[in-house]
Order: structure tokens, then sequence, then C-alpha cells
């Protein structure tokens, strides 16, 4: 796999983080005083599932090219 593809591919993986955050960030923002106050909608904890599972595919397929190739 190119290392154009494999860095493509870490940086999705870091972007789709973003929405499993939000959907801790939620409660945490109601719990703690000093953060700002943060009302996620409905329809990020299955949207939060799904970009972790997609997260996961990611890493395995990140994992299963070149085995010998350093990134």
């Amino acid at each position: 796999m190119k290392a154009s593809v494999k860095l493509f591919l870490a940086l999705l993986m870091f972007l789709l983080a973003v929405l499993p955050f939000l959907v801790i960030y939620d409660p945490l923002s109601k719990a703690v005083p000093f953060l700002p106050n943060y009302d996620s909608p409905s329809w990020f904890v299955p949207a939060g599932f799904i970009s972790i599972l997609g997260i996961v595919i990611l890493a395995i397929t990140l994992g299963s090219g070149d085995k010998h190739k350093p990134l």
C-alpha cells in the first residue's frame, strides 16, 4: 500500500474520532461545571458507533497491507 494512501486512511481515522468524542463530551460537559455546556443531537449516538466501526475497519485495512515495510 502506498504511503499516501496510508496517510489518507490515518487522517480519515482521526476525523472519524470526532463524533465519538462529542458523544462522550455531552454528559461530561453537564457534570463538570468549568466545561462549556454542549447539547449533542440524538443522532450522534448511533453515528458515533458507526464511526467507531469505521475506525476499526480502517485500522484493520492499514494493518493488513505491506507487513514488512514501515509506515
